[in-house]
């Protein structure tokens, strides 16, 4: 199938920029976006006639993991436990805290 992978490229290309931009709602989009084109059956042909541009999605990718960590350890401000995505690719809905209070 033409166009998967040029899709998967664009989309990741947009998660690379709203990472330095620091613009997480580009950012889910695009995830959300991907997760469905991932399900695409046409991946793996797409994936055996253009390797170019499968290697070039995956290096986007692997920088993108990268900068994801750096942004996280370094972005004490960021929420983490309360963003996972389901198989699906949706926002996951953050785990309930139970709380408590002590008095001394």
């Amino acid at each position: 199938m033409y166009g998967v992978l040029e899709e998967l490229l664009r989309l990741e290309d947009a998660k690379h920029r709203a990472l330095i931009a620091l613009d997480s709602e580009v950012y889910e989009d695009s995830v959300q976006k991907q997760a469905r084109l991932i399900d695409d059956p046409g991946i793996s042909t797409a994936g055996r006639t253009d390797s170019g541009k499968l290697l070039a999605f995956s290096k986007l990718a692997n920088i993108n993991t990268r900068l994801y960590e750096n942004l996280l350890s370094t972005a004490p401000w960021i929420a983490v436990p309360s963003r996972s995505y389901t198989e699906q690719g949706q926002i996951a809905e953050p785990p309930v805290t139970r709380g408590f209070s002590a008095e001394a």
